[in-house]
């Protein structure tokens, strides 16, 4: 049997390179990183992956 995931639970997406990602009205560019209710993810709008928070760089530490 499958376990279901809690949808109290964050999930950690980023938005894929090149891409855009709506979520609740507002537009999130290439690689941001949003934090959203699982229960909420069908609001997420655009291509995006599920990433671990450990393994997201921080934006000051990424060269312009």
């Amino acid at each position: 049997m499958a376990s279901k995931k809690n949808p109290d639970e964050i999930a950690h997406l980023q938005v894929a390179a090149g891409g855009t990602v709506i979520w609740r009205g507002h537009a999130y560019g290439d690689r941001a990183t949003l934090q959203v209710r699982r229960g909420d993810l069908d609001e997420v709008e655009g291509r995006y992956a599920e990433v671990d928070p450990a393994k997201v760089p921080d934006a000051g530490s990424v060269p312009a």
